[in-house]
């Protein structure tokens, strides 16, 4: 599962994103990753957290996402390409 945010501050000119990427690792444990940063410009942080149930990297990642929301972060459809 992956979903994108972005927010734009008009006062401050300042253009950001957010990736939250849910997915299962080669062995068997979940993964809960999250990348953000401006867009146009350097920096930025990615961070990676294990989980060995489903439910508790679900938990973190409706979590993050209902956060995200609430501090002005807007969903963008993400379409995955074909291998």
């Amino acid at each position: 599962m992956n979903m994108r945010f972005e927010k734009y501050d008009y006062r401050d000119g300042h253009h950001r994103y957010c990736m939250l990427s849910l997915s299962r690792t080669l062995f068997g444990d979940w993964c809960v990753e999250r990348a953000s940063g401006p867009i146009g410009a350097s920096g930025g942080n990615q961070k990676r957290y294990y989980f060995a149930s489903h439910a508790e990297a679900m938990q973190l990642f409706e979590t993050t996402r209902d956060r995200q929301v609430k501090h002005g972060f807007v969903p963008i459809p993400v379409q995955m390409g074909l291998f």
